[in-house]
């Protein structure tokens, strides 16, 4: 479910503002340990980075 969040947020930018509030609200994922220079499973960090990374 995180991933198909995370997914539809990262391609679809109509529904980007949804799914980040879905990912807020849920919060799964949102204390996963990450190791420095990757990024978080969590839905907001992930959509918002990757994204970013789109230009």
């Amino acid at each position: 479910m995180n991933e198909t969040l995370a997914q539809i947020g990262i391609h679809h930018p109509a529904l980007r503002e949804r799914a980040l509030t879905i990912g807020e609200r849920l919060e799964v994922l949102k204390d996963y340990p990450t190791p420095p220079n990757c990024t978080s499973p969590f839905a907001p960090t992930w959509i918002t980075e990757m994204v970013a990374r789109q230009g």
